[in-house]
């Protein structure tokens, strides 16, 4: 599906790649001149879930802020487009971004990633398997690139995540809560992330939260965090310093999932590098509330770069 806004300046398109033999769902928002960005794209990473709908907002908010010039795309994890029924962990996820990228982007495209929590570590490894030519620099927001396990929330979620049962359980409560009316999941999903009554809402945030009532997607979603909990331990060093002048690492203050203590250490081991800590309390999920916030925050420093 292809959608022109005029008065915005972009088209959107909705759709589905076969990255490999993986359906997996995709947008684009692009200048309605495409010749004007054909030479340079932003990708974005997500989190988990993966689910792409998530940061349609923060994409078009980030394509505006940057001066409607240049293609920002993003794609599902495999597996969390609901397309079919098999189960990919981490490094079957970190695969299927290089195989996207060598696949469907042009090797004459300059590329910029955004990599929002667990897509920061995604990031890491297509720089180190891909040429340095070919990207300019990674944005790693909110990055969750070591220690997940004991972190607050690694705590708390992790015996639960490395449970078949409890995986299995939420699955089927999911599945359950997709069969009821559109209306009424939509009035929940909205009160579950927007509870004033005056908020609307983000719409694109609603409706990737219904696809995640998918026992399909939600089994991938644990499975793959279950996994993050066992490999996303210890620091990768060597690729951060190899990488360094080509990383911006944007931290959050009261994010359960990276502590200060991150940050700080972080900032310590690598001085000289961009290391930024958010100073507007913004959350770990930010795409639900400060989508414009964070697009600004990275706009000012694409447009010193391109």
């Amino acid at each position: 599906m292809t959608a022109t806004n005029a008065k915005k300046q972009y088209d959107l398109t909705r759709s589905i790649y076969y990255v490999g033999k993986i359906p997996t769902k995709y947008f684009t928002v692009s200048p309605i001149d495409v010749n004007r960005s054909i030479d340079k794209r932003i990708i974005i990473i997500p989190g988990n879930p993966g689910i792409c709908d998530y940061y349609l907002t923060f994409a078009i908010a980030l394509f505006q802020a940057t001066g409607a010039r240049w293609t920002i795309e993003c794609i599902d994890h495999a597996g969390h487009s609901g397309l079919e029924p098999n189960i990919y962990i981490l490094q079957q996820q970190i695969q299927h971004k290089i195989d996207y990228i060598t696949q469907w982007i042009p090797k004459s495209t300059n590329l910029i990633l955004i990599g929002h929590s667990i897509g920061a570590h995604i990031a890491i490894e297509i720089m180190k398997s891909l040429p340095d030519a070919r990207i300019t620099r990674s944005f790693l927001l909110f990055p969750t690139i070591e220690r997940m396990a004991i972190s607050p929330n690694g705590i708390r979620l992790t015996p639960k995540f490395a449970s078949k049962f409890h995986r299995t359980a939420l699955a089927s409560v999911c599945f359950l809560a997709s069969l009821l009316p559109n209306s009424i999941l939509e009035r929940l999903v909205r009160w579950y992330h927007y509870s004033e009554a005056s908020d609307r809402g983000d719409p694109y945030c609603i409706q990737a939260t219904s696809r995640l009532l998918n026992k399909d997607v939600v089994l991938n979603c644990l499975n793959m965090a279950n996994t993050e909990m066992q490999e996303v331990v210890n620091l990768d060093v060597d690729g951060i310093k190899t990488n360094l002048d080509r990383l911006y690492f944007y931290y959050g203050q009261t994010d359960d999932w990276v502590p200060l203590t991150y940050y700080k250490e972080l900032k310590d081991k690598f001085p000289q590098g961009q290391i930024i800590l958010d100073s507007n309390n913004t959350p770990h999920a930010f795409v639900i509330k400060s989508s414009q916030l964070i697009a600004d925050k990275v706009a000012k420093e694409i447009q010193n770069l391109w």
